[in-house]
């Protein structure tokens, strides 16, 4: 077995600890499904976390290539481990987001081939969207008083930048709405959002997240264990505080039994 290599936590610089080996292969929708999806075994991946903070990652691909990512997670095949991402999650969110919106301009950071900003628009909310790997637009040249990033955090692995490329995208008074599944309290191999074939490779913690958000010069309230609200003014946060969360990614009703072979 080959021995772990000491690393450190790019959030905080403390020493990073194993947890555990899951297969690259595994994805989200397995655990909702109860059925392999990718039947192929490719290897395992390592999963890291933070000995202070409690940030975790599969280290090995915080080291990949936006092209490798390309080819070996968001290809023809991707929509196999996330079904809801084309239309049943946008529609929800675009449901939840457009009364909050109204009047405002919306950057949907993230937001695939851009279904929610397409919905937010049919009900006359000024919305554009931007995603690195799916659509061939560029960001606007305006600031947004709202930008959204849903299910984006867990698929990068510069933290800190990419919150900081989010903030900057915000108008004087304007907040980030995003959401990340918080780890639960024991990280074991069977949390069905660490599945790398979904992309997901940074899992946070309440100490970890706002940490981010503090490095990149904001705060932030959590509305759920999965919606999150980021801004660098304090009084925009307020406003915040009392909006009822959207559920984002749902609760799958299977687990592995054997290995990663049988579900239950």
């Amino acid at each position: 077995m080959q021995a772990f290599q000491e690393t450190s936590c790019p959030v905080c610089g403390a020493a990073e600890a194993h947890v555990f080996l899951k297969e690259t292969n595994v994805s989200c929708s397995d655990y909702f499904e109860g059925v392999r999806l990718y039947n192929d075994d490719i290897g395992d991946t390592a999963l890291v976390k933070c000995t202070v903070c409690g940030f975790a990652r599969f280290r090995d691909m915080h080291a990949w290539t936006p092209e490798t990512f390309r080819e070996r997670i968001y290809n023809k095949d991707y929509h196999l481990c996330d079904p809801p991402f084309e239309e049943e999650r946008p529609a929800r969110l675009a449901r939840w987001l457009a009364p909050l919106c109204e009047g405002h301009r919306l950057i949907d950071y993230g937001g695939g081939e851009g279904r929610t900003a397409a919905l937010l628009r049919d009900q006359e909310i000024d919305a554009v969207a931007f995603d690195p790997f799916y659509s061939g637009e560029t960001l606007p040249d305006w600031r947004a008083d709202i930008v959204t990033a849903f299910e984006v955090v867990e698929h990068v692995p510069a933290q800190r930048a990419l919150f900081s490329t989010l903030l900057a995208l915000l108008a004087p008074g304007g907040v980030v709405v995003f959401s990340t599944l918080l780890q639960p309290e024991t990280l074991a191999p069977d949390w069905w959002y660490a599945s790398a074939r979904n992309g997901h490779v940074s899992f946070h913690t309440p100490d970890s997240l706002g940490r981010t958000l503090r490095g990149a010069g904001a705060d932030m309230i959590s509305l759920s264990d999965e919606v999150h609200v980021a801004s660098r003014d304090a009084g925009a946060l307020e406003r915040w505080r009392r909006v009822d969360p959207v559920a984002v990614s749902g609760t799958p009703r299977h687990a592995f039994v054997r290995a990663w072979a049988e579900l239950a």
